[in-house]
């Protein structure tokens, strides 16, 4: 029997070690670059991706009176590669990113250098490049694409190319990008970086319709048109029962945030509208998304919470 409750104290052991030794924290500090004060109700946001770009940790809270630095702890998997990126969102929509931060696998915990997070305007539906190990985030707006790289946010427009797609910054031809297919060429102010390639979720939300199940608790009218879009240049649409909203939003990795939405002004009736209420409400607290690849279910989230949920049409 001592023999027994001894072999079985082994095993238990061992599993809790292997168990251990599958994740790590990290953790780390992000100050704002600028020195000014936060208002009340800015969410603090840290999403850790993996090479793919889809989501494996991830924390969100309200700052409340708290002001820079902001400290954080994830708890995260050993066995690969991951990127960490944290914001912060102000009511009214001012947003500040730190740059992607590579972490390489490992069982030991990690204390992160402090982050600097700067103010980024809108990139829309941002991917990350993979640049020589150098990540540089590319988002797509609907007349022009926006690279975040080394703490500053470059604009490019669109300029004749012989195959796939040239931006150019505007005046200044020595910055430039080049894509084909999975692949791009970064030259920033004549220094070209090395061949880069996307880092691209199987599953994104820009694929497809989405029909909305349930607003802020309240499970969506049946049979009434329930539909949301994104699309890839950063805009988003909506259909919540009679009116048509559109607006903007922005994705890095697992954050997520919306911008002003503008709506038709049609007569609907008081449960139509009342949904409609809560959707806009909704979509103000969002900072973040669950995707469930096997179920087509989306949901939206904001500091941890379910507040949208859909399903792929």
């Amino acid at each position: 029997m001592i023999r027994f409750i001894l072999s079985t104290l082994s095993l238990l052991m061992f599993a809790s070690v292997a168990q251990a030794q599958t994740t790590r924290q990290i953790s780390g500090e992000v100050m704002l670059r600028e020195r000014i004060a936060l208002p009340f109700g800015t969410s603090f946001m840290v999403d850790l991706v993996d090479p793919e770009d889809t989501t494996v940790a991830d924390t969100r809270t309200e700052v409340g009176d708290t002001q820079s630095p902001f400290a954080f702890a994830l708890v995260a998997p050993t066995d690969r590669p991951l990127i960490l990126r944290a914001g912060l969102r102000a009511p009214g929509g001012q947003f500040w990113l730190t740059e992607p931060y590579a972490i390489p696998p490992g069982a030991d915990n990690i204390a992160l250098p402090p982050l600097r997070a700067i103010s980024t305007p809108p990139m829309g539906f941002a991917s990350l490049l993979d640049c020589g190990g150098q990540y540089v985030e590319i988002g797509f707006l609907p007349d022009e694409l926006r690279l975040r790289f080394n703490e500053q946010v470059l604009t490019l427009v669109p300029r004749p190319a012989a195959s796939g797609a040239y931006y150019e910054q505007a005046g200044n031809p020595a910055t430039s990008a080049h894509l084909k297919d999975d692949n791009a060429l970064l030259t920033i102010e004549g220094a070209q970086l090395a061949e880069c390639r996307f880092l691209a979720a199987s599953e994104d939300l820009a694929r497809g319709v989405w029909n909305l199940t349930q607003v802020d608790g309240t499970a969506a009218l049946f049979p009434s048109r329930t539909e949301l879009v994104f699309f890839a240049d950063g805009r988003m649409s909506a259909t919540v029962g009679c009116n048509r909203l559109i607006g903007g939003f922005q994705r890095h990795g697992g954050i997520l945030t919306f911008g002003r939405i503008a709506s038709t002004m049609m007569a609907c009736t008081e449960p139509t509208m009342a949904q409609e209420q809560r959707f806009a409400r909704a979509l103000e607290k969002v900072d973040g998304f669950r995707l469930q690849p096997e179920t087509g279910r989306l949901s939206l989230t904001a500091q941890g919470k379910v507040v949208i949920d859909a399903r792929r049409q």
